[in-house]
């Protein structure tokens, strides 16, 4: 899968973690220690090829990206909102999925 960064997030380490889970679950990538125990995902889209991620920014206990994902060879916008477990911002605990290109929460 081809990743477009947004690169936002070089000074907020709560921005960065946004970008990198939303990269590292579309590329159905390890996110133990990352999620809260018991928590589930949305199923990412089949045959996602690219994202784009155009923004990635986080507040309090709330974050989230946006962009363009590539899914059957069609661009389609993306948002992703993720809750953290707590304002530390390193731990998610729901994780909420819209596109048109399917797969909601």
């Amino acid at each position: 899968m081809k990743v477009t960064r947004s690169g936002e997030c070089k000074n907020s380490p709560k921005n960065a973690f946004v970008e990198d889970f939303l990269v590292d679950w579309l590329a159905s990538d390890n996110l133990s220690g990352r999620m809260e125990a018991g928590a589930s995902l949305p199923k990412v889209p089949d045959d996602l090829t690219e994202v784009e991620i155009s923004h990635a920014i986080s507040h309090g206990k709330i974050g989230e990206a946006n962009g363009l994902i590539t899914v059957n060879g069609s661009k389609k916008p993306f948002a992703v909102f993720i809750e953290f477990a707590s304002t530390k911002g390193n731990v998610a605990r729901n994780l909420t999925f819209y596109s048109t290109a399917g797969s909601v929460k």
